[in-house]
């Protein structure tokens, strides 16, 4: 039996090539009842901090590399090992491992052996706890070549994660104990207990014992959130389903739907652009957007050009305002253009936004509810 995860197979091919790559944790990148970050990883030169919501570094630069934190702790290396600190920047879990990602239900995956073999390099992967005790391991070790083949974005979810066996999927618990056995040809995370698999090409869904509460009958569907999912079928049509599987919104207007938050969800409509509708189904904010991302905190990062002109981006509120003004008005604005706005959300009054310049193509910086960066400190200048 291949016991090892999903999440796994998606970190380990990120991380075949020796790097460590800054993961995103859901419970630290959603505001949807989920406990905000307090700090943020920042670095100046090769070494890594943690600065407060108004900017002032509350853990000195120490660090070779840092993550953020999730559910109280957060992954940091020193001398190529990866351990895990709280928010006084004090080791709880000390560093052993050749990587270590952000914890989610109470579970964190780490790297914790890496040797070559046939000129890969093979990584071995397990889930430790809270107290660093690796709970699940894989009984064999991935390389970059399989690894980025079965490529999923799936961590525990809900107390539950996925696992494979001869390529068919099921969900094992925290312990790695298998509680769904291996019968799905795919299988999404749990959101809001219920999870979508596949059987003979056709989504349904899942509830936590295993019993299939939506029959298997669409050809795409997405996690439940705030009660509905984005579904398609027919070859077709689409739209949102409730927890019965009725489709309470029709997709005829538009297409290409996102998930709810706070009461809004993103889609397409018939001119191809992006905007918002609410849970009738009706536009509250018309497409009008080339790339959007979700909100939160009562803002949603959009981006009004097609073309590659750098900086665009900005955010609206819930009426459609924009309320902070393309990043275009900054001096010294990111050559890069950023498409997929997904993870420039707010939480705990802060974003994550792209800072990235010719002298340093990684660079991300923090802004304020107000549009201000509060790392690095620069100031908008007046929009020409």
């Amino acid at each position: 039996m291949r016991k090892f995860t999903l999440s796994l197979v998606l970190m380990a091919a990120l991380l075949a090539s020796g790097q460590q790559v800054q993961a995103k944790s859901a419970a630290d990148n959603s505001t949807n009842g989920k406990t905000c970050p307090e700090l943020w990883p920042v670095n100046q030169g090769e070494k890594w901090g943690y600065i407060d919501k108004t900017g002032r570094l509350i853990i000195p630069f120490k660090f070779d590399w840092a993550d953020d934190f999730s559910e109280g702790l957060a992954a940091v290396k020193i001398k190529e090992k990866a351990g895990y600190i709280d928010k006084t920047g004090k080791f709880v879990i000390p560093p052993r491992f050749f990587f270590g990602g952000p914890f989610s239900s109470g579970m964190a995956l780490v790297v914790f052996r890496r040797f070559e073999k046939d000129k890969f390099l093979m990584n071995k992967l397990g889930y430790i706890d809270r107290s660093g005790k690796l709970v699940i391991q894989s009984k064999e070790a991935l390389d970059s070549r399989s690894l980025h083949v079965l490529y999923k974005d799936l961590f525990f979810s809900e107390g539950l994660a996925c696992m494979d066996q001869n390529n068919k999927f099921g969900f094992i618990d925290k312990a790695g104990k298998q509680v769904i056995p291996p019968q799905y040809e795919d299988v999404r995370p749990y959101s809001e207990g219920l999870a979508a698999v596949v059987i003979k090409d056709k989504y349904g869904y899942i509830d936590k014992s295993g019993k299939m509460v939506i029959p298997p009958q669409f050809e795409d569907a997405g996690p439940f959130s705030e009660g509905l999912a984005a579904i398609s079928f027919n070859g077709k049509q689409s739209g949102y389903i409730d927890k019965s599987g009725r489709l309470v919104i029709n997709g005829e207007e538009f297409g290409d739907e996102r998930k709810f938050s706070e009461g809004l969800a993103a889609v397409s409509g018939k001119n191809g652009k992006y905007g918002f509708i609410d849970k009738t189904g009706k536009f509250v904010i018309q497409p009008q957007f080339e790339h959007v991302g979700d909100f939160s905190e009562g803002l949603a990062p959009i981006r009004q050009l097609d073309e590659l002109r750098p900086g665009d981006l900005a955010y609206i509120n819930q009426k459609g305002e924009m309320v902070i003004q393309s990043m275009w008005t900054f001096p010294n604005n990111p050559p890069y253009v950023e498409n997929d706005l997904h993870n420039y959300r707010f939480c705990g009054g802060v974003a994550q936004v792209w800072t990235g310049n010719e002298a340093d193509e990684d660079a991300v910086g923090y802004i304020n509810q107000e549009g201000k960066f509060i790392w690095p400190k620069v100031t908008p200048s007046k929009k020409e």
